[in-house]
């Protein structure tokens, strides 16, 4: 990887506790959302050393083994360097990739392939994928065993555990993650180019708006607080992190523990921050380029706000450039023709990513475009029904011609033969990564390099004999971060080293005559462009840009190249239109200062094989009180237990609701789930005594709309089983089966009728969502269910009726403040008792114009169409608040539906007015507490066909549909 990218009324006196158990309930229940598909079913088992407890999958001990080495050197160097010992070994569960890693049950949420690895806090457990690389591998393990050490010192430690288990968010997540990568890759050339970014470009933001999490690039607050900490020890002195954090422990404030050791507070450590760094960076300009000095821009990611728009490949003409981008937020791959009139408005995207199983996955840093010799094919690599696939597409409208499916881990960074008839890459294997050849003729593939040394970029010369690619096999250290320019030829398979690893070389392009390469190198601390011509042995610089350029492509006439260039917080495709040297600029004083792990003092020899034992233990417990005089009481708590690999979980919801003087109730559900394998099953049993439920979102509403005010008793329990079989990420099977009782009384005032009752039922759905999410709301995608219910008389005197739902939305992404949402809901019960639970819409969730639940039926239609628009990003207040409440914005809407028993009757003819039929409109205000809730306000008149109706005020918390 080389570019890198870019948390009260009385009726609302428990809202802001609700929201934590809202978004902890067992997934497996939840109609929509993606999945985690168990494709490879591990046998797991266990290295333990003198620090750490590697669990690995059976058959990859050398993996284990070279892990558990890394560990123990890291352990010995962030214990120095932080004064501290850790009280039990740390849990290391090691996959042996990335999509492996993705598949994992430790956390229940969709992880990305932006994710590089996780420490979760509970339990310390470290987790990390291995992704062919030791090198990239040691820095995210290093970083993750950082994470270990602070939530020991924050939570485990002794001298302040219950202070720190009260005060976790007063440690800035830009400190966390800064002293992470700080500790496990020094101040590196990505820390530095950040900066310097920063301060040439007129970038910066300062500490304190980081502080305050107003700014939205998640990847800044590692880069800044890396180069924080590079900062404190030059300007303080080293060794002193370790107790900086403990007084963040200790004196529960993060500025008061920066006065004792700076004595100076936050904004004065800003102002010497940026000092610092204005020293450091004004003279590199002198002598350098801006960016658009190098070449001519053709994509600008601050107007697309594209962020990505990287691995160019030029047409065999010469006239169109094809790149990975993402302006529609999923990463896509357009094609720009150079030279047209607004070329990037007019950029043609061929194949938008992410959103099917086929592209489920883009590799946005680690691909590598190719075209067909006859320009109309693109070659790249996607992850692609769970495993990483080589696809050749049409350049036209991005079809499907080929799809090479090859028995590999992960593939990086394909590239095509001049010829077109090969196809070179880095194939990833159990326990370590090499370059293949495969052959689109005969279908063969071919092993070039044996070796656990980190390779990159391989590219094939004419004649299909010698490969060009980047490797640290020369330094000897499988884990160096420094790169060779190799030269392999592929008849004597003899290694050449053209350009030494004496910093990183890496992204190797071929001029069409096969005489010279281009490549990049950060030799001079800034990535820059360099020419080395194979018959004389040459190397000549040719950009000399200050902030950082990436992915040389040499155009067919070998006049120009193009090329990646970061500024301004994103990376832009340029074209230089001459290769010629550059005039070497004065010599810039990197001071990057690379971690040099120490040797490992405790011997592996010792280390102990174990097979892995089930062991279930606490993860973690939310709790909450809430109470007004003169309304009522109410408490929940939620437990979850699991075992280390989250295979087996177990999952405890209860709460407490008192209001008046004799209403108590108690609701609890408790819940096993089995996730080990490609089905997933859950097992539970509960008991609802009061008509809200456990407490959600949905449960807040109805007690803010007084749902229940007609409900006098109920008791529902019983007991449930479900399974569920994932097709695709974004696409399952469930089922349900359930026996339980349900007795409710209503008021005299309802209508419908009491209900006392034995329900056994067996339901099956089906289930699509491959929707991406904003703050708290979709953007873009589809989501749906149909489900069919069969409710059955098992003793004779029990219920039984059938039913059959339907629930589609799907979304339009118009801009980055604008989405245009459709719902649509059928449904209908038939069967004897099919009057007991009919359908009932009306209200903040359904009908927004009509009264709340006022119409009741066996059949029901729903549709709801919103138009959303943010008009105000965000308002940033200042001392002493330093707030920020985001996405201001606002929805006009329509509501049509029905719900109904037998006839039904659109329009009434004596009265001119719609009678079943129900329809409003109106518009509403939207306050995105993000992470928590949106705060929702609608106005909304009913519309009669003869006219509008009276207006009406609504008022929910919730997200959108």
């Amino acid at each position: 990887m080389v570019l890198y990218n870019s948390k009260r009324k009385k009726t609302l006196f428990i809202a802001s506790i609700v929201m934590i158990v809202s978004t902890t309930m067992p997934f497996i229940i939840y109609p929509f959302g993606k999945n985690k598909v168990t494709v490879e079913v591990f046998k797991w088992h266990l290295l333990k050393t003198i620090h750490c407890n590697v669990y690995y999958p059976y058959g990859m001990e050398q993996l284990a083994a070279k892990t558990a080495a890394i560990a123990e050197k890291a352990y010995v160097h962030i214990a120095n360097a932080l004064q501290h010992e850790l009280n039990d070994p740390v849990p290391i569960i090691v996959f042996p990739s990335h999509i492996d890693f993705q598949e994992n049950n430790i956390l229940l949420q969709i992880i990305g392939e932006g994710t590089g690895g996780f420490t979760e806090a509970f339990k310390n457990r470290v987790v990390v994928p291995f992704n062919g690389s030791y090198d990239e591998f040691t820095h995210v393990l290093v970083h993750e065993l950082v994470h270990a050490f602070q939530y020991n010192i924050l939570l485990r430690d002794s001298s302040g555990k219950m202070q720190s288990l009260m005060s976790m968010g007063a440690v800035p997540l830009w400190f966390t993650e800064g002293m992470s990568e700080y500790l496990s890759i020094g101040f590196d050339e990505t820390a530095d180019m950040t900066m310097r970014d920063f301060f040439l470009n007129d970038q910066y933001v300062s500490l304190m708006d980081f502080t305050t999490y107003r700014v939205g690039n998640m990847y800044y607050y590692y880069k800044v607080g890396q180069a924080f900490f590079y900062y404190f020890e030059q300007t303080y002195g080293k060794g002193r992190i370790g107790e900086f954090l403990r007084d963040i422990r200790d004196l529960d404030n993060f500025e008061e523990a920066l006065k004792v050791h700076t004595k100076k507070n936050l904004e004065e450590i800003d102002k010497e921050f940026r000092h610092f760094y204005k020293k450091r960076f004004y003279p590199v300009i002198a002598g350098r380029n801006f960016d658009e000095e190098e070449g001519l821009k053709i994509t600008n990611h601050q107007k697309t706000r594209s962020i990505f728009n990287t691995c160019p490949a030029i047409s065999p003409d010469g006239k169109k450039i094809a790149y990975i981008d993402n302006r529609d937020i999923y990463s896509s791959i357009s094609i720009i023709t150079i030279g047209e009139k607004e070329a990037e408005q007019k950029a043609k995207v061929i194949l938008k990513g992410n959103e099917t199983s086929e592209f489920e996955g883009m590799h946005l840093l680690d691909n590598y475009l190719s075209w067909t010799p006859d320009g109309k094919g693109i070659v790249f690599v996607s992850q692609s029904k769970n495993r990483d696939v080589i696809f050749i597409i049409s350049a036209d409208n991005g079809k499907i011609l080929k799809e090479i499916v090859l028995p590999f881990r992960s593939i990086k960074d394909p590239s095509l033969s001049p010829d077109g008839e090969y196809i070179c890459f880095i194939g990833q294997t159990n326990t370590q990564s090499d370059v293949y050849i495969y052959s689109l003729k005969d279908k063969s593939l071919k092993q070039v390099t044996h070796d656990v040394y980190s390779k990159r970029y391989p590219k094939l010369a004419a004649g299909n004999t010698v490969i060009f690619y980047s490797s640290n096999y020369p330094t000897g250290d499988y884990s160096s971060q420094q790169y060779a320019i190799i030269k392999h030829t592929l008849t004597t398979n003899a290694r050449e080293v053209l350009v030494p690893p004496q910093s990183k070389n890496l992204q190797v392009d071929i001029a069409k005559d096969g005489n010279s390469i281009v490549y990049i190198s950060n030799r001079e601390g800034i990535y820059n462009v360099y020419q080395y011509d194979i018959s004389k042995s040459t190397e000549t610089k040719i950009t000399n840009a200050s902030t950082g350029i990436f992915y040389p492509r040499i155009f067919p006439d070998a006049k120009k190249i193009a090329f990646v260039s970061y500024q301004n917080g994103g990376y832009d495709i340029f074209i230089k239109e001459d290769i010629k040297p550059v005039t070497i600029a004065p010599p810039f004083n990197t001071q990057h200062m690379p971690v040099i792990l120490p040797q490992n003092y405790f011997p592996l020899s010792q280390a102990m094989w174990d097979n892995y034992t089930t062991t279930v233990s606490p993860d973690w417990v939310f709790f909450g009180l809430g109470g007004t005089v003169g309304y009522g009481f109410a408490g929940f708590a939620q437990m979850s237990f699991s075992d280390y690999l989250g295979d087996n979980r177990i999952v405890v919801t209860t709460d407490y609701l008192r209001y008046g003087s004799s209403a108590n109730y108690l609701n609890w559900d408790v819940q096993y789930l089995y996730l080990r394998y490609r089905w997933d099953y859950s097992l539970g049993f509960f008991r609802q005594k009061n008509p809200f439920g456990i407490f959600t979102l949905a449960s807040i509403n109805d007690l803010i709309h007084n749902a229940y005010w007609s409900t006098l008793s109920m008791d529902h329990y019983g007991v449930y089983a479900i399974a569920s079989y994932p097709f695709t990420k974004f696409s399952r099977f469930s089922t349900r089966v359930s026996s339980s009782r349900y007795e409710r009384d209503y008021s005299y005032l309802d209508q419908r009728p009491d209900v006392f009752a034995n329900l056994n039922s067996v339901s099956v759905s089906y289930n699509y969502d491959n929707v991406l999410w904003g703050f708290l709301a979709p953007l873009r995608g589809t989501r749906g269910q149909i489900m069919f219910t069969q409710v059955v008389n098992v003793t004779g005197q029990d219920y039984s009726f059938s039913s059959i739902d339907v629930d589609v939305r799907h979304y339009f992404f118009l801009d980055k403040q604008y989405v245009l949402a459709f719902r649509g809901i059928g449904g209908k019960i038939i069967g004897e008792k099919k009057e007991y639970f009919k359908y009932y819409i009306g209200g903040f969730n359904t009908l927004r114009g009509h009264p709340f639940i006022e119409y009741g039926g066996t059949n029901v239609f729903l549709f709801n169409a919103e138009f959303r628009f943010t008009f105000i990003e965000s308002i940033r207040m200042g001392w002493p608040l330093f707030l920020k409440i985001g996405n201001i914005g606002g929805v006009l809407f329509v509501d049509a539906g029905s719900a109904w028993d037998n006839t039904y009757t659109f329009m009434n003819k004596e009265t001119g007015e719609f009678q079943d039929f129900k329809m409003d409109m109106g518009f509403g205000f939207r306050l995105t507490l993000y992470p928590i809730v949106i705060l929702k306000l609608d106005y909304a008149w009913p519309y009669y066909y003869s006219g509008f109706g009276h207006k009406e005020i609504v008022f929910s918390l919730g997200y959108e549909f």
